[in-house]
């Protein structure tokens, strides 16, 4: 095979395994590496796979991938390990398993042994069926609570488009024998399906902010709701006060009177004017509309709720704060409301630089929990529900906090620590 078109198709298998590589390091940071680092880390595959002078020193090929993961990950060598072992099982779990589906499917072990442009262009379509594997793996389990019907047919489409993609190659080979025309063929479909994957990327990352806004629209709105129901009862506080020298000569005729009867039916009915909006006050106008409208949903379905604030501040971002919120207090309200003395008590108290959120429930049914999921009979489909506790579970984590959970005959118990500095 001629030297040039075997450092190129090497080049092409360094990059794969870049692509696998970058994904598994963004997956376990939780953010996007800088788009120069890949950069020159992709130059240096191409340098050291195009030159003839490095093409022949295999431990380069080692080196490469071993310095990005120390400069990646030299905050924590722990996460270099995991990302590292990562890389090495999918490796072996998928890479070995589609190569060997692929040869019985084709039946080409004769000609993969015989020829090695073969056996490259074979390589090279494996690992790229990986590295798209794990993009729709990765993808569909972060936008799991945002995933809708179109986001899994666009995945099915992707993975396809790979499939057809990476055999039209080895087809072509077999058909035109030593070519010269299939590295270019090659380097064209190995583009279309890269901008397939950067397609997919796009579309999920559209459905999330999608999503986003959407729960964003439900916020402001419960904020004007709250803020309205507010400014009702401070104008009702306001036109009490302005009457409230006649109310007292009515009283106070009444006390002459000795009649305490009207005494007792006029404070009510006063009294009774001003049924309460529980003001809450936690430094988050988003935090508190939200406890507000969760308590009234409550009180709407007969359910005791006590809402305890002890905080003046809260420096969470208000869709980590409301994914948390919002689905263990439904989780909740759904699990009490079918008790006969139906309660939920909640708290939020600033432990040293912590915000600490405690929420019991009382249930009446059998709770079934798998993989830190807990069964749900929940028919509301309003965007703040059916989140699950596995996604409260990581977003707790994302933000470098604390949960713990548990469970009783009776009571359910979830008590949740998260940075809170001032």
């Amino acid at each position: 095979m001629n030297t040039n078109i075997t450092n190129f198709l090497d080049f092409l298998f360094q990059l794969c395994n870049a692509f696998l590589l970058f994904r598994i390091a963004e997956s376990i940071l939780c953010k996007n590496i800088a788009f120069y680092f890949k950069a020159i880390y992709i130059i240096l595959c191409g340098i050291f796979s195009l030159s003839n002078i490095f093409s022949h020193i295999t431990v380069i090929s080692y080196t490469i991938p071993i310095v990005f993961l120390v400069i990646t990950f030299k905050k924590s060598i722990k996460l270099m390990f995991k990302c590292l072992f990562t890389y090495i099982a999918i490796l072996l779990f998928l890479f070995l398993p589609i190569a060997t589906i692929q040869t019985i499917l084709l039946n080409d072990i004769q000609l993969a042994l015989n020829s090695n442009e073969y056996l490259s262009y074979k390589t090279i379509t494996v690992s790229f069926l990986v590295f798209i594997i794990y993009v729709l793996y990765c993808n569909t389990y972060k936008k799991k609570a945002s995933a809708n019907f179109y986001s899994y047919v666009f995945s099915a489409v992707v993975l396809g488009l790979g499939l057809l993609l990476s055999y039209t190659t080895l087809y072509i080979f077999l058909n035109q024998l030593g070519s010269y025309q299939l590295p270019i063929i090659f380097s064209i479909i190995f583009l279309l399906i890269i901008m397939c994957v950067s397609s997919y990327d796009k579309f999920l990352s559209i459905i999330d902010e999608n999503t986003k806004y959407k729960i964003q629209l439900e916020l402001d709105k419960m904020q004007e709701e709250y803020s309205a129901q507010l400014d009702e009862k401070l104008n009702e506080l306001h036109s009490l006060r302005h009457d409230m020298k006649n109310h007292l000569i009515v009283i106070d005729g009444y006390a002459k009177q000795e009649n305490y009867t009207k005494i007792h039916d006029y404070i009510f009915v006063i009294t009774d004017n001003l049924s309460t909006t529980d003001p809450m006050d936690t430094g988050s106008s988003v935090l508190s509309s939200l406890l507000y409208q969760k308590k009234q949903q409550a009180g709407r379905l007969g359910i005791s709720c006590d809402i305890d604030i002890q905080i003046s501040h809260v420096a969470i971002d208000d869709f980590s704060i409301t994914t948390i919120i919002g689905n263990l207090f439904d989780n909740a309200i759904t699990a009490a409301q079918k008790c006969s003395s139906p309660w939920v008590r909640a708290s939020l108290s600033q432990s040293g630089s912590y915000l600490e959120l405690t929420i019991d429930n009382c249930h009446c049914e059998k709770i079934k929990e798998k993989n830190g999921e807990f069964a749900t009979t929940k028919k509301d489909k309003n965007l703040l529900h059916g989140i699950g506790i596995k996604n409260v579970r990581k977003v707790v984590s994302d933000l470098n906090g604390q949960i713990d959970i548990c469970y009783t005959d009776d009571t359910f118990h979830v008590n949740i620590l998260l940075p809170n500095y001032e």
